[in-house]
């Protein structure tokens, strides 16, 4: 399955990191926060608008649509 952006994965589902993009202090932060290749994620809210809420290592996390975008993730089935 074709890695997609954390912001397109639907509520409810879980997905493991693949890779990080973007500026460097932005990937910092969110491998600070534990999205780093490897992890899994499970959505617990994405609306379409307005920032993303996941679980990572165990912690609720809200990303912004652009942060959630950066992060390449495959879903798991």
């Amino acid at each position: 399955m074709t890695a997609i952006g954390l912001d397109e994965l639907p509520a409810g589902d879980e997905a493991e990191i693949e890779t990080l993009s973007g500026a460097g202090a932005i990937v910092g932060r969110l491998a600070a926060l534990g999205f780093v290749p490897g992890s899994r994620v499970a959505m617990i809210r994405n609306r379409g608008r307005g920032p993303v809420i996941v679980s990572v290592i165990h912690t609720r996390v809200a990303l912004g649509r652009s942060e959630a975008g950066s992060i390449r993730a495959r879903r798991i089935e």
